[in-house]
């Protein structure tokens, strides 16, 4: 619908009536994708200065520009709500709170520990490797793994921006396998546009630079710090360790029944998701109830209560407005304005900036839609390299989902503000987000595009 109302006037994004009108004619003529941009960008500005829930700004956004900038009914703004992401969250937060309630997370906390033998600088290794390890056999298993991590945080004091970090790096870089999600969408859209690629090499770049930023990470963001440290050195780091605690860390108390089948719950949802394909929320949500059915009453309001509302209401609000403006086509019309500059490189750079600012904003797997779309007519008209071109892209929107906005970067926030400061978690997100989209894109391009490996 909102390209629709896009066409009536490509130049100006405005309906062509109001074109029409003296008081428009008066006035410069401002692009609404432009506007729209704009408006994104206080939706990000405002809460943080003005300390508002940021889903509020981005519900009021949509509609202000929905009806005054693309003269749209409200039915049409609301079309864009991200039904799929709230039931998603809704749902992984309430088997977190389930296993954490019934002390399944410290179960398997106990049991990583003893497996990586109590050193806890392999702990945020643990979490990479595993990661990604799952997302190169499919879509991976970041949700179980944000449960763990956040049971590493409470219990030894870990830094949760450097667990996040290592999750989620761990799964973009396996996303992009030949036969991961990712990897298979761009093979799929190269051979649509007449693209030749290689797709390992394309894999293989991302995951390379992903290690190396890992690595880099892990020293930037404390990990040094626990290189020799064990669990029996944890109790100044984990306050609630005392003696018992740690011996319970290298010989984990028996499982129960209740945790058993929690743990159950956890793995049919990896299973229903890597090997079945099933909605992730919609399978979160039945295995909740489920889960929820075995729970005391007094257990059952509980766990109700420790769901991330507000982060939902973030991520709904902000993605509401974000599909407003991919769909007005605001993000098409960037290219179009990098593709005036002349320059095939500059515009390989602008390209990786594009994708990755997106990405902050929105699902990765979206920004993956538009990636090979976007570069097509500098790789057809052969003035950039395919594969060095679209892996730096690839590495650009990937970098930024631990965005507090973007699909995993929300969901690790709404499992880790269960039990952390939730203002802290979202702005040390946002900040390290920002470091990444000023960074990244540049080093990449500098590695990948300017010497057309």
């Amino acid at each position: 619908m909102l390209r629709k109302a896009h066409a009536h006037s490509p130049r100006s994004g405005r309906p062509s009536g109001k074109a029409n009108s003296g008081r428009t004619k008066s006035r410069p003529d401002v692009p609404a994708e432009l506007i729209l941009i704009l408006g994104l960008g206080l939706v990000l500005l405002v809460p943080i200065l003005l300390d508002i829930n940021p889903g509020i700004v981005a519900f009021v956004a949509a509609f202000v520009a929905g009806t005054v900038v693309l003269d749209l009914p409200a039915a049409q703004i609301l079309a864009g709500f991200p039904g799929g992401m709230f039931v998603m969250l809704t749902g992984i937060t309430l088997m977190l709170a389930i296993a954490h309630e019934n002390g399944t997370v410290d179960w398997i906390v106990s049991r990583l520990v003893a497996l990586a033998r109590g050193r806890l600088a392999l702990l945020p290794w643990v979490l990479f490797a595993t990661a990604l390890l799952t997302a190169t056999l499919g879509p991976g298993a970041a949700p179980v793994l944000f449960v763990i991590g956040v049971g590493f945080v409470t219990r030894y004091g870990l830094n949760p921006l450097l667990l996040a970090a290592m999750t989620i790096h761990g799964t973009q870089a396996g996303a992009y396998s030949p036969i991961a999600p990712y990897g298979l969408v761009i093979t799929e859209l190269t051979q649509i546009s007449g693209i030749a690629h290689s797709p390992i090499l394309l894999y293989a770049g991302v995951v390379l630079f992903h290690v190396a930023l890992a690595g880099l990470i892990f020293v930037l963001l404390g990990g040094r710090r626990l290189i020799g440290v064990n669990v029996a050195d944890a109790k100044a780091a984990g306050p609630a360790l005392n003696s018992t605690d740690i011996d319970r860390e290298v010989a984990p108390r028996r499982i129960r029944l209740d945790q058993a089948l929690t743990l159950t719950g956890f793995l049919a949802l990896a299973l229903g998701l890597l090997i079945f394909s099933i909605n992730i929320g919609l399978l979160a949500m039945s295995i909740a109830l489920v889960l929820l059915l075995t729970t005391s009453r007094e257990g059952r309001q509980t766990v109700v209560t420790r769901v991330a509302w507000p982060i939902v209401l973030v991520v709904c609000g902000v993605l509401t407005y974000v599909n407003l403006l991919q769909q007005a086509g605001a993000t098409e019309w960037l290219a179009v304005q990098a593709n005036t500059l002349g320059s095939p490189l500059l515009v390989g750079l602008i390209l990786c900036f594009i994708v990755s600012i997106v990405t902050g904003v929105a699902s990765t797997m979206g920004t993956i839609g538009i990636l090979v779309p976007l570069a097509a007519p500098f790789l057809l008209a052969g003035d950039l390299q395919a594969t060095p071109l679209l892996t730096a892209m690839s590495i650009s929107a990937a970098v930024s989902d631990i965005s507090p906005f973007s699909t995993w970067g929300a969901m690790f926030l709404a499992t880790a503000s269960q039990f952390l400061n939730r203002n802290e978690m979202f702005l040390a997100q946002l900040k390290y987000t920002l470091w990444m989209v000023a960074l990244v894109p540049v080093v990449v391009w500098l590695i990948f595009v300017v010497p057309g490996w």
